[in-house]
């Protein structure tokens, strides 16, 4: 099942990066083309073989590769497509149970419009967050494990064995960077030894 998934992943970033890469005006163009032979091989067929499912492909190029506005557009033109041809079809007379499926079509068109705006739109986030937590960890330089630190007078010990200042390994070891100042028990401390 994660092979499916992570398959599908991977189609679906395909297809993305070829949207991506193509021209809005060709996709229109392809698409168009696309709606213009379902319109024939609907006449042809003369409507006895559904082609609705087809439909949704210039629905899907349009509305991935352009805006939401575009795909519903495109939905409602497969729609009207659809329409025509079935009314244009031999033996066609109009019926409320006709108006009602032609109308469910078009509602499905539209839906799938939609979905696809909304797929798109989180895709984009998604791609968008991964490429700010890439960068996030591009600069995050993070300590971690067992460190040894000499018990009296803190320096620790690198990886071939030198012992380094606090300052200097954490200011290698990490982006941090180190200002100098005394607290204020050292403070007291320091002015009690000045006053003996």
């Amino acid at each position: 099942m994660e092979d499916l998934q992570e398959e599908s992943h991977a189609v679906i970033i395909r297809m993305a990066g070829w949207l991506s890469k193509t021209s809005e005006l060709k996709i229109i163009v392809i698409s168009l083309i696309v709606l213009i032979g379902i319109g024939t091989l609907q006449t042809l067929t003369q409507t006895r073989i559904t082609m609705a499912p087809f439909y949704l492909i210039p629905i899907l190029l349009v509305t991935l590769r352009s805006t939401r506005m575009a795909g519903l557009l495109t939905s409602i033109v497969c729609g009207v497509m659809w329409i025509s041809m079935d009314v244009g079809a031999p033996g066609y007379s109009f019926l409320w149970l006709d108006a009602w499926n032609n109308l469910l079509r078009v509602g499905v068109f539209v839906s799938s419009a939609l979905l696809l705006a909304r797929l798109k739109g989180d895709m984009v986030t998604e791609m968008k967050l991964n490429t700010e937590l890439q960068a996030a960890l591009a600069e995050v330089k993070r300590l971690s494990g067992l460190l040894p630190i000499c018990a009296w007078c803190k320096r620790i010990r690198n990886d071939e064995g030198d012992w380094q200042q606090i300052e200097e390994y954490i200011t290698v070891h990490s982006e941090a960077d180190f200002t100098h100042g005394i607290c204020p028990d050292c403070a007291r401390k320091h002015q009690a030894r000045e006053v003996r």
